[in-house]
């Protein structure tokens, strides 16, 4: 057998193996799914981390003694200034958050039930109401409902349907915060190590394809937390002057409905509403406008900022892609569709300039060819 093509087969078998390793790991991890999900919380926390030790590490001097714990250094010190807030919430914050949330869900049907009785002060005005927008108003409760209780009852069956599972779930909260340090030490080389796999005129196109993925995502992910973040603080203390019941779940759940592009604003009002209507009627008009001021802030000032670097795609076709996610996918899709899109959009723009480079490359020397022919029979 000649050199040439015993390359060519230990090429192929090195591919067959790579193949055979991913099949095998994701076999693996999806049979094991249930259990992981306190890791795919950490593989996100760490992404979001990242940067921030990065710019830590950037201020210790490269010099000795700093040079060997430079990384270490910089992964504890956020650990810790990270636990002291998760402490300061866990003390001020969630246990507030917690109880609203909860008298919150308890009482949300009974609050419709209120707005819509017979003998409620609002029925007339609802039955009044063109039949569409009833019928519009109807369908987001029942979504909102479904996506909570869908959520609830797969995560608890995901999560604790055997006692197996709990183990591994208990486990793997335990060993969250020792496995996120390391992928947090070893991020650099375990990227190294991935692009080390892929044949050596391929690995520049490999770094550029991650380097946008990279872009795409950070720049969404971490946006839209920022956003969801400016957006129920607002609204929490927008609430609380107006005197709203239970103003902080209302404030999480328009934070949380901030993940849904230019639908989550709408739901999170439609929810607002409802408490209000059952509650105190009267403070309505004021709820529509603290609604309306907080949608022109993020419109006007957040989102072309936020977002509009990250994924800079029309709102028409944006509302497209949730329907489609929704409908495809559910939450999940509806939630991830958008940011996705914007990946695939741009790897294939970058992947078809490089082919259509490479093919000019190719014809370069062919083009070359003809002329020096014609030359010489000239």
């Amino acid at each position: 057998m000649m050199p040439a093509d015993r390359a060519h087969r230990a090429r192929q078998y090195r591919t067959l193996l790579v193949i055979g390793a991913v099949l095998a790991i994701a076999w693996l991890l999806w049979s094991a799914r249930s259990a992981l999900l306190p890791f795919v919380i950490g593989l996100v926390v760490a992404y979001l981390l990242v940067p921030i030790v990065n710019k830590v590490e950037s201020v210790i001097p490269n010099r000795r003694p700093y040079t060997r714990f430079r990384r270490e250094f910089s992964i504890l010190s956020v650990y810790l200034v990270f636990i002291a807030v998760l402490v300061a919430a866990g003390m001020t914050i969630v246990p507030r958050l917690i109880t609203e949330s909860t008298e919150l869900i308890d009482s949300l049907p009974s609050y419709w039930e209120e707005i819509t009785s017979d003998d409620g002060y609002w029925h007339d005005k609802y039955e009044a109401l063109p039949l569409e927008l009833r019928n519009w108003i109807e369908d987001n409760i029942e979504v909102i409902q479904e996506w909570i209780a869908a959520a609830a009852s797969t995560a608890l069956e995901r999560t604790f349907t055997t006692l197996r599972q709990v183990l591994g779930f208990v486990i793997g909260l335990l060993l969250l915060p020792l496995w996120l340090y390391y992928v947090l030490k070893d991020d650099r080389r375990a990227m190294t190590f991935v692009y080390s796999i892929w044949p050596e005129h391929l690995q520049a196109d490999i770094r550029e394809i991650v380097r946008i993925i990279d872009r795409v995502l950070s720049a969404y992910v971490r946006g839209q937390i920022f956003l969801g973040f400016v957006v129920g603080i607002v609204t929490w203390i927008g609430l609380t002057v107006i005197g709203v019941s239970q103003p902080a779940a209302l404030a999480i759940i328009a934070g949380i409905f901030e993940l849904l592009p230019i639908l989550g604003p709408w739901l999170s009002f439609v929810v607002a509403a409802i408490v209000v209507l059952a509650t105190d009627p009267g403070q309505i008009v004021a709820v529509a406008i603290l609604f309306l001021m907080v949608q022109q802030l993020e419109n006007t000032f957040l989102v072309p900022r936020i977002q509009g670097n990250a994924v800079n795609m029309n709102p028409a076709i944006i509302m497209v892609l949730l329907v489609v996610g929704g409908a495809v996918f559910g939450l999940v899709g509806a939630v991830a569709i958008v940011p996705v899109a914007a990946i695939v959009r741009d790897v294939w723009i970058y992947v078809y300039r490089r082919l259509s480079e490479v093919s000019a490359e190719l014809d370069q020397p062919a083009v070359g060819a003809v002329a020096s022919g014609m030359t010489s029979d000239e």
